[in-house]
Parts: C-alpha cells; structure tokens; sequence
C-alpha cells in the first residue's frame, strides 16, 4: 500500500474513510475533450460531494476524470494500480494506492466496495462488470452495480437477447442516463436489502 501526491493531497496516510466506498471503472483510453471524460468528471464530484469515497483503478482515462471530481469535492479516492504495469503511472489525484501483484488482488479490492459504477469501456471493464454483476447474483453483502450510458443500455439488452438471464439478473444492473440519475441509482441499490439467489446462476 501507498499514498500518492495530488494537487489537494492531505499528507502521509490519505484520510481516513468517511462513508460508502463507491468504484468507478472505466476506460483509460477516453480523455478531455471526450464527453465521457467530462461525464466521469461530474460522476467522481457527485460521489465525493455525497461523502463518499471513491475507488478507481488507479489509472488516467475516465478513472482519472472520476478520481480528479471526486478529490476536488473533498473526497478520499483510492487507486488500485498494478505492480505488473510498470510502464503506467498512477493518476495524481488518487490519496491513497492500493497496490495489485496481480488481477485477481486487484478484483478482490473491486469486489469489497460497497457499489461499483460501470462508465464507458473496453474488454476490461466489461471483465470488471460482469465479475460484480455475477457476485451480487449469489453474495451475501456483494457490491451493487450501476450501469451509466447508452452503451451499457444497449448492451443490457443484448445481454438479455442472447444470455441466460432473466429479469431478477438484470434487476441487479441497472442503468442510468445520466450522473443525477445513477446517484439516485445508487442510493436506492445501496438501501436495498441483499437478496441474492442461491446456487449457480451462470
């Protein structure tokens, strides 16, 4: 473990959790001017301005849109970078790192949040996704998951077309248009009561 400087960093150690520990994933591929930058930028303010802290992956892209909004409303933001990536830097604005030898440890950290929220990715956000959405299906106490866009509205259905899944699965990803709405989202999956189905459910 380790702490990162950033331009508001609150000194050895990071501050300590506050409240809800909400994920964001997301691409690292999609910067400023893009307006997903500019949606994770708002997502990261929203959560940090509900005294949440906020977990990313640790990297650029959309992680560190959401990671900078989330410092700049105050919040404590932790970073789950990769030892293996040695050729990837850290975002400045996470306060604290939370160091991965390898994928698993890195998911095991995703999985201990309390909601994750899914933004616009590739592969590996879809791998991340599916990995929390797959958990909350039969975990006591899994992380929620949120769904925000149209990309993930459209692959929803077609994830519902094609896969194994009926509407108590696609009850546990909701979809947001939008950060207003996906806030709203996650205050009422985090409410919730857990009722996850036992046995397999692939």
């Amino acid at each position: 473990m380790g702490t990162s400087s950033s331009p508001a960093d609150p000194g050895p150690g990071g501050a300590a959790r506050r409240g809800r520990l909400v994920a964001v994933i997301g691409s690292a591929r999609l910067e400023e001017p893009d307006p997903a930058w500019h949606q994770a930028l708002a997502l990261g303010a929203a959560l940090g301005g509900r005294g949440w802290d906020v977990m990313t992956g640790g990297y650029g892209g959309l992680m560190g849109a959401a990671a900078q909004g989330a410092r700049e409303a105050g919040a404590v933001v932790i970073g789950l970078p990769m030892r293996t990536w040695a050729a990837l830097a850290p975002s400045p604005w996470c306060t604290e790192l939370r160091w991965a030898e390898d994928y698993a440890g890195r998911l095991r950290h995703l999985l201990a949040a309390d909601a994750v929220v899914a933004l616009p990715g590739g592969v590996g956000t879809l791998g991340e996704a599916a990995m929390v959405w797959s958990a909350a299906q039969t975990e006591p106490g899994a992380a929620r998951l949120v769904l925000l866009g149209p990309r993930w509205r459209r692959l929803r259905e077609a994830f519902a077309a094609d896969l194994v899944i009926g509407p108590a699965d696609l009850r546990l990803a909701p979809v947001a248009e939008d950060v207003a709405e996906a806030v709203t989202l996650l205050d009422q999956v985090l409410a919730a009561a857990p009722a996850p189905a036992p046995g397999p459910r692939g």
